[in-house]
């Protein structure tokens, strides 16, 4: 429903998004590929496959009848509503997916109209040149009833879409809905998913350095909102890091089955499902099930930096925006040190310290995992390899670290304290420039 209702939303803004006429009245049905013909351009002579299908259904999650979900192996996502967004993000995008009018494209999505649509965008308002693109109007569903095998995010269903939680809210009673916020949930009190738990992030981080809470605190926090190890939860927010922040503590305090909904507050609605206002309370419980924590190695601290500083196996990765990360800023009213911890590795994030467009698409949702990976693999950074990531307080630093974690990276963690903690101590050293 979610990839219909955009569908409409961006045919019905385009006349007025378009600065000229041309897109919708020089519209060129471009020239189309067979299946074998797609592959030769693909595997062969490396043209650029673009699926411009939801970013759900590209992850792995089943669309309409398909059996299963995914994509053509190789095709990068570029969903066809997205064309409607900010022209510097959807810069950014076709940046890290090599859609340029360089390169050679092969388009194709749910049906042929969809690619074709994308396709004529590309040439009517991108510069690129008719022969340089081509369309497989056959699709993804065509492509795979003849037997394909799609690629997928090794965790997608941990990434949840808002169809599949409204299943499972009307099939599973123990399930709990977490609504993320900082503060008191002025917001979540106005709109919020049906029966969903608001939780501020302060009650489950620590003043002075926000770091997260000591774990009898934390315990009694689950406790209050009913949480025990075996509950399964979904977190969301408007904010995705604001989620991944929660979701980070729920693992790290040992919840078995804990996943993130796709898009946050803004999928949900966006695909028609209905909200309340209010305040839903909780049914408190008396016993977590276990010694919390129970992932303790996905936290590392600040002594455990200092220690691995010099290492060649430890990989640190500063999710940051290239000003902070240079030491332009410190990203933050509340932090005055400037700079990087020595030997951090730049992991991108978005272009100011509150924006995430590096790991989000315009639509709120994750980002490719194939974008995220290509800003870790020129490092030299392999999936065995232990990889930490850290931000100014933790909230930027959970969502990649949520990323890799579905990408099956074996050892990643955040690094808590992240910078606010390091940088608050001027005998530690500091990297600039």
């Amino acid at each position: 429903m979610m990839r219909w209702i955009q569908y409409c939303l961006f045919i019905l803004m385009l006349p007025v998004l378009t600065a000229c006429d041309s897109f919708w009245n020089n519209r060129l049905e471009l020239k189309s590929v067979n299946q074998p013909a797609m592959e030769t351009l693909v595997q062969e002579q490396n043209w650029v496959l673009v699926d411009v299908r939801d970013s759900d259904w590209y992850n792995g999650w089943p669309s309409g009848n398909d059996s299963q979900g995914g994509h053509i192996p190789g095709a990068r996502n570029f969903d066809l509503a997205w064309i409607a967004a900010d022209p510097g993000h959807i810069q950014n995008l076709m940046t890290s997916k090599g859609i340029l009018p360089e390169n050679h494209i092969v388009v194709y999505g749910r049906d042929k109209q969809d690619a074709q649509v994308l396709a004529q965008w590309l040439v009517a308002e991108q510069g690129f040149k008719e022969e340089q693109i081509r369309v497989f109007e056959d699709g993804f569903s065509t492509w795979l009833a003849s037997g394909g095998e799609p690629d997928k995010l090794p965790g997608y269903e941990r990434l949840v879409t808002p169809e599949w939680l409204d299943r499972q809210i009307q099939s599973t009673p123990d399930l709990t809905v977490l609504d993320v916020s900082w503060g008191k949930g002025a917001r979540y009190v106005v709109e919020h998913i049906p029966g969903a738990l608001h939780v501020d992030t302060a009650s489950i981080e620590s003043e002075p350095l926000w770091n997260i809470e000591e774990s009898e605190r934390l315990e009694s926090v689950l406790l209050r909102l009913g949480i025990t190890r075996n509950t399964p939860v979904v977190v969301y927010s408007d904010d995705m890091t604001a989620a991944a922040r929660v979701l980070f503590v729920l693992q790290y305090a040992g919840v078995k089955d804990v996943r993130l909904l796709n898009g946050g507050l803004e999928a949900w609605i966006g695909s028609g499902f209905p909200v309340e206002r209010g305040i839903t309370p909780a049914s408190p419980v008396k016993r977590f099930g276990s010694r919390i924590p129970v992932e303790p190695d996905i936290l590392v601290d600040t002594v455990a930096v200092e220690r691995n500083l010099n290492s060649e196996k430890e990989y640190l990765i500063s999710i940051r925006s290239w000003k902070e990360y240079m030491g332009v800023t410190s990203g933050y009213q509340y932090i005055k040190t400037a700079g990087r911890i020595p030997g951090a590795l730049w992991g991108r994030a978005g272009s100011e310290t509150y924006r995430m467009e590096d790991y989000l698409n315009p639509d709120n949702t994750l980002r490719e995992f194939k974008d995220l990976e290509g800003y870790w693999q020129p490092y030299g950074i392999k999936k065995k390899d232990s990889i930490t990531f850290y931000c100014g307080t933790g909230w930027r630093a959970s969502l990649a670290w949520f990323a890799a974690s579905l990408m099956s990276y074996d050892h990643v963690a955040v690094y808590d304290g992240g910078w606010m903690e390091w940088s608050s101590d001027a005998s530690r050293p500091v990297d600039a420039g």
